[in-house]
């Protein structure tokens, strides 16, 4: 082999590495696998026949020591599979989660969403899922939370990374009932950046109400007392609030199990288009074998289109 050859080699390896390192992926040897057998989850909802359930889910990026990917995944899918969201919004997505996803539930679900950054191999997705056989889609895209939304891998409001929202707009096949379902992750380190990136959300979702309801997931890495939740409140209905009955809500964000002060609240969210019907909300605290799905708890949502 060419000496050019094998240092243009070399300079990939390095460049992925490097990109790997500062987006946090670990590079670690694959974990053991748990045999958690046959998982029973308690306490799930009955939904109305007329209600639709929607769920975000925010399914943490890498390996833990408090759970591999590999490990975790299984409980994530049964919580999927068992709560059986008509749609539903992940964050922290990266290419494994999405071979996972389509593996075990692609055959009935499809996703919508891009890559927030160029190097889509080492990348986070928001994708939207959706029962395939229920809905059709009739549109769908992906915008950045910047200056310029459709300009892909912008980056605006001095944020640590590029965010993103993506969205789909679903008809259902038997009653001809439309709604859009957009997904986010708001950036985490400054207040006054996830205020203009949540101005950016309730613009681009002003756009697109023209097409039925819309509900508004994601992890927006604040909580109830501050400038965004009072912008996305201005706009929007958060769905814990106006639900009919709220069950475990509260804290989402619980580091796997270290965090127990409820009173820190919420930072995962539901937003639904203003005076939409919700009958149940809930915060999915489910364990297996002593193991969380994620850092976080997903939610659901039962609302009325």
């Amino acid at each position: 082999m060419k000496k050019s050859k094998i240092i243009i080699i070399a300079l990939a390896v390095v460049i992925a590495v490097i990109a790997a390192i500062a987006i946090g992926v670990t590079v670690s040897k694959k974990a053991d696998i748990i045999d958690f057998g046959e998982i029973v989850l308690d306490g799930i909802p009955e939904k109305e026949a007329d209600a639709t359930r929607i769920m975000s889910f925010n399914v943490r990026c890498k390996d833990d020591p408090e759970g591999s990917i590999d490990n975790r995944s299984q409980l994530c899918v049964e919580v999927i599979n068992q709560y059986a969201p008509d749609s539903f919004g992940v964050q922290e997505a990266t290419p494994k989660w999405l071979r996972i996803f389509d593996d075990k539930v692609g055959d009935r679900y499809a996703r919508v969403g891009e890559s927030r950054d160029f190097f889509g191999p080492f990348s986070e997705y928001n994708c939207v899922y959706y029962l395939k056989d229920k809905y059709n889609l009739l549109d769908s895209g992906t915008f950045w939370l910047s200056e310029t939304p459709y300009k892909k891998y912008s980056v605006s409001y001095d944020s640590a990374c590029r965010r993103i929202a993506s969205w789909a707009v679903l008809e259902d096949k038997t009653t001809g009932e439309v709604y859009t379902h957009i997904n986010t992750h708001l950036d985490h380190v400054l207040e006054s950046t996830r205020d203009a990136q949540c101005k950016v959300l309730l613009a681009e979702m002003a756009k697109l109400q023209t097409q039925g309801t819309v509900v508004i997931t994601g992890d927006f890495n604040t909580y109830s007392d501050g400038d965004v939740y009072a912008s996305m409140t201005a706009g929007a209905d958060d769905a814990a609030v106006t639900a009919d009955l709220a069950v475990e809500a509260g804290i989402t964000y619980h580091n796997y199990g270290k965090k127990a002060d409820e009173g820190q609240g919420a930072i995962d969210f539901i937003f639904v288009t203003k005076d939409t019907p919700v009958d149940t909300y809930k915060v999915i605290k489910d364990t297996v074998q002593g193991m969380y799905p994620s850092d976080h708890y997903p939610i659901i949502a039962d609302i009325h289109i």
